[in-house]
């Protein structure tokens, strides 16, 4: 702490010597123009009196002299400055550059705060739909038809960006921002997908959700009080992960009872219309059949569950619950012959977690293992036939399994 304020103080200093000089600059530049503005003559008689070329001037003995005099000076007055002020500035700038290395991500995150801000405050309200400190919120949303003919508005729930970095790394953060998610309320933010956000706003964006981020206890504390808010559980009940009821509670957690503005939930990505409010359309009386009422797992931005998942697209129930822990990543194989996007999250292991060098799950994400097993089972029995003793946890073993999942 001593350091860093030595540093800041450092490049205080620096900025202070820069001000003086400029200060005493133009402090000169005044007094020069206002001398001069002073010695001008009013006109007083006809131009040819007073045209330049016929004024008396000063004599070579004025000229050479006083003139002179003063012009010399003034010159080396302000050669004194600058001889006295650059060596001092330039002896300052390594402790300048040092404080700007030391304070580089408390300004970035300080930028990233003002473009998360709402618009009265000056900034793109990313507040406003995701809450402030990224809680979690809501987002008026227009439906249209396949003619683009308005159908009704709606409110839709945005997720609470508080846990993004615990599922996504930054680089698909930095994608989702740069091109929006097509058919929500979520905007293209970067020049590359039409937005007005530059690629260093993005960073500092970027290092502003990092700033805010709950950790991984923090955030499955947030699941578990949400879970059993959305059973009618009391508050501290045990939660039976080996019941069916309470891996289709995670699959649509939030999305009834709002919390993290459905940020948790399986079915905002893969159940068509269940971000929408239920009830919240404008007006009342318009027909929302094709966006809303349709069977979990039915298929929308993600691909459909309603088939049998295990064995067709995963092998195995612990080959899914594996995908479940890191999610895809772009190019990679997963599953049977799927190709990850990188936009299927990991819920179980931190993907931006650097330490995590090997790989191996390590439970630093936003769900535990028992979460991730009951919403799987959950998964796997909407293709049909539930898979008997399939929540039933495995039992523990002192090796590592590696398989041929994605990391």
């Amino acid at each position: 702490m001593t350091h860093l304020l030595s540093t800041v103080l450092a490049a205080s200093t620096v900025k202070s010597i820069g001000a003086v000089i400029a200060v005493l600059t133009g402090v000169g530049f005044v007094w020069y123009v206002a001398a001069n503005i002073r010695a001008g003559r009013d006109e007083v008689a006809s131009e040819i009196e007073l045209a330049p070329n016929r004024k008396p001037y000063y004599d070579d003995e004025g000229l050479e002299g006083p003139r002179l005099t003063r012009a010399l000076s003034t010159g080396l007055v302000l050669l004194a400055v600058v001889a006295v002020g650059l060596p001092l500035y330039w002896l300052n700038e390594p402790a300048r550059m040092d404080g700007a290395i030391e304070t580089f991500d408390a300004t970035f995150v300080a930028r990233g705060g003002r473009l998360f801000a709402p618009t009265a405050e000056g900034g793109y309200n990313c507040a406003g739909c995701h809450g402030t400190g990224g809680v979690g919120g809501s987002a008026p949303f227009t439906l249209t038809d396949s003619k683009s003919k308005f159908v009704a508005s709606v409110t839709w729930q945005a997720p609470a960006l508080n846990t993004v970095l615990l599922r996504y790394t930054k680089d698909e953060v930095r994608d989702i921002l740069t091109y929006g998610r097509p058919g929500t309320p979520m905007p293209a933010w970067g020049l590359a997908g039409g937005g007005p956000l530059t690629a260093q706003q993005l960073d500092e964006l970027i290092a502003y959700l990092d700033s805010i981020q709950l950790s991984s206890d923090e955030a499955k504390a947030q699941v578990e009080e949400a879970i059993r808010k959305d059973l009618g559980l009391d508050e501290g009940a045990l939660i039976d992960y080996t019941d069916p009821a309470v891996g289709k509670a995670i699959f649509n957690l939030g999305l009834d009872s709002g919390a993290a503005g459905g940020a948790y939930s399986c079915a905002r990505c893969h159940t068509k219309g269940a971000s929408i409010v239920d009830g919240s359309s404008q007006p009342k009386t318009a027909d929302l059949s094709d966006y809303v009422g349709f069977p979990d797992g039915s298929g929308a931005f993600g691909f459909s569950l309603d088939y049998p998942v295990v064995p067709r697209q995963f092998l195995t129930i612990d080959s899914l619950i594996d995908f479940l822990h890191k999610g895809s990543q772009f190019g990679i194989l997963y599953g049977q012959r799927g190709q990850g996007t990188g936009r299927m999250p990991g819920f179980g292991d931190n993907p931006d977690d650097k330490s995590d060098l090997d790989d191996d799950v390590d439970g630093d994400g936003m769900f535990t293992d028992g979460m991730i097993r009951a919403v799987a089972c959950y998964e796997a029995s909407l293709g049909g036939e539930a898979i008997p003793n399939c929540t039933t946890p495995p039992p523990p073993t002192t090796t590592t399994t590696t398989t041929t999942q994605e990391p």
